[in-house]
C-alpha cells in the first residue's frame, strides 16, 4: 500500500470515529482529488467525493467501510 493510500484511510478512520458525517468525508476526499496517481485510490475517493451531491448518494459508515476494503486491497 503506497503512502498516500495509507494517508487517506488512515484519514477516513479519524472522521468516522468521533461522528460519522458523510459530507465532512466528501470534503476529505476532495482535499486529496490533485494528488492521486493511483487508479484503485483515485476511484474510490471519487466515489466517495460524489456522497456531498445529496443525501440519496451518502453511504452509511458500514457501506463506506465495506466500499473501501472491496477496492483497496
Amino acid at each position: 500500500m503506497n503512502e498516500l493510500t495509507q494517508k487517506f484511510i488512515d484519514g477516513i478512520n479519524y472522521l468516522i470515529e468521533k461522528e460519522y458525517d458523510p459530507r465532512a468525508i466528501a470534503r476529505y476526499a476532495f482535499s486529496l482529488d490533485n494528488r492521486i496517481n493511483d487508479k484503485q485510490l483515485k476511484y474510490v475517493v471519487y466515489y466517495i467525493r460524489s456522497m456531498d451531491a445529496g443525501p440519496e448518494f451518502e453511504l452509511t459508515k458500514k457501506e463506506l467501510l465495506e466500499f473501501i476494503s472491496q477496492n483497496i486491497p
